[in-house]
């Protein structure tokens, strides 16, 4: 399994990025392991920053000291699926407690995605979204959770814990994930989805070069938030 990539991270038009993101790329000898997440702190609360940071900073915690060793393990994605719900989990826990300190509230969308062995596994909470592209179509592999408007219905945050959607695939063929906060994907269009089919992104550098030019699309449209994207192709 052969891996091209790519991210974005920009504060558009805001005074702060409360967006983070991640992609890691690990050789092990069951093959190439791809973790990616991107994480959107909310609107209208305080220190999005900080909440979509933490969450970022404990899952890639967790991917070196759990499921790497799961996978070289041979573990399926019942055991992975349980050690990433116990960091969710946690993650709710330290929120919690970091805002209560503060008399705050916070929290952050996050969506997950882990590759190995032509396999793919979802964690999604929020209204970042994860694609799927092929050659000839685009599927949205997640749902928002929002009323429609500006209200998130699901989130992880100093609030109640909220069980997030979960949702496994195999890899056939060629194919592309893109991993996106709201701020990015509101403003793109089908051609915007075309520069990035796996015919077309090209190696490393042509993902990062399209990604800026969707990024730069947006922006020209009007677009003011944070935008956040990572792409992950595998052939």
């Amino acid at each position: 399994m052969k891996i091209c990539s790519g991210i974005y991270w920009d504060q558009g038009r805001r005074e702060v990025n409360e967006d983070s993101l991640a992609l890691i790329q690990v050789m092990t000898d069951r093959g190439r392991v791809v973790f990616a997440l991107v994480s959107d702190g909310i609107g209208g609360l305080e220190e999005g920053e900080t909440a979509s940071g933490y969450i970022a900073e404990k899952l890639v915690e967790i991917f070196y000291k759990q499921i790497m060793s799961l996978i070289g393990r041979r573990k399926g994605k019942r055991s992975i699926k349980k050690s990433i719900l116990r960091c969710l989990y946690g993650v709710r826990q330290e929120l919690v407690r970091y805002a209560a300190e503060r008399e705050i509230r916070l929290g952050a969308t996050v969506s997950v995605l882990l590759i190995w062995k032509r396999k793919y596994l979802i964690f999604h909470l929020g209204d970042s979204r994860i694609y799927l592209l092929g050659r000839k179509k685009t599927r949205l592999l997640t749902m928002d959770h929002s009323d429609g408007g500006n209200g998130l219905l699901k989130c992880l945050g100093s609030f109640p814990f909220q069980y997030p959607d979960i949702s496994f695939g195999r890899i056939g063929g060629k194919k592309g994930f893109l991993l996106c906060t709201d701020g990015f994907y509101r403003r793109m269009d089908q051609t915007s989805f075309e520069m990035l089919t796996p015919a077309e992104a090209g190696e490393d550098e042509q993902i990062e070069k399209r990604l800026q030019g969707i990024a730069a699309s947006s922006l020209k449209k009007g677009e003011t938030d944070n935008m956040t994207a990572v792409y992950i192709k595998v052939l």
